[in-house]
């Protein structure tokens, strides 16, 4: 199983996230961070729309999914990004349930882990990939328009052509 550690060190990434943390945090705070964030689990995603996420439940990380299917570069920024978020979590107080994704707090681990504190990357790998994946699910029954997506339309729904309010008939 990959974890965090494995993978940044694969990457010649773990001295930097350790250095971000020496940098945000003191004392024994800092050996609890990495020893936690070391061992979250790292996964591959079927998601053809999102480079990376950060998954936790009630509180403890489940892991961080990362799409394969990107340059080098891409991946080691979508990795730095979803360990941003992870620390953020990690290092909060346990009192303060509602966080903002990409809030101020986020935005210093992303800055402190040398990467860009934006909310959104982009990869024409992935773009390609999801290209790939569209089919037909819809024919506008008004002027022949067919609709491709990853997932089917639900059969039971009425759905309209917004271009020319055309009845779509699913297929």
């Amino acid at each position: 199983m990959m974890t965090v550690k494995s993978f940044a060190t694969e990457q010649n990434l773990w001295c930097r996230i350790e250095d971000a943390v020496k940098q945000a945090l003191e004392g024994n705070a800092v050996d609890a961070l990495l020893q936690r964030l070391a061992g979250v689990p790292i996964k591959s995603s079927r998601a053809s729309r999102m480079l990376g996420a950060y998954i936790f439940k009630t509180g403890e990380p489940v892991c961080i999914r990362l799409q394969f299917v990107q340059s080098p570069e891409s991946l080691q920024q979508t990795f730095l990004h979803e360990v941003a978020h992870a620390c953020d979590h990690l290092s909060h107080q346990p009192k303060k349930v509602q966080r903002r994704g990409h809030g101020r707090a986020w935005q210093a681990w992303a800055v402190a882990l040398g990467i860009l504190p934006v909310r959104c990357g982009e990869s024409a790998e992935l773009a390609q990939l999801h290209r790939t994946r569209l089919k037909p699910v819809a024919v506008c029954l008004k002027c022949g328009f067919v609709l491709q997506r990853v997932r089917r339309l639900n059969r039971r729904g009425d759905y309209i052509h917004r271009s020319c309010g055309g009845r779509l008939k699913t297929l």
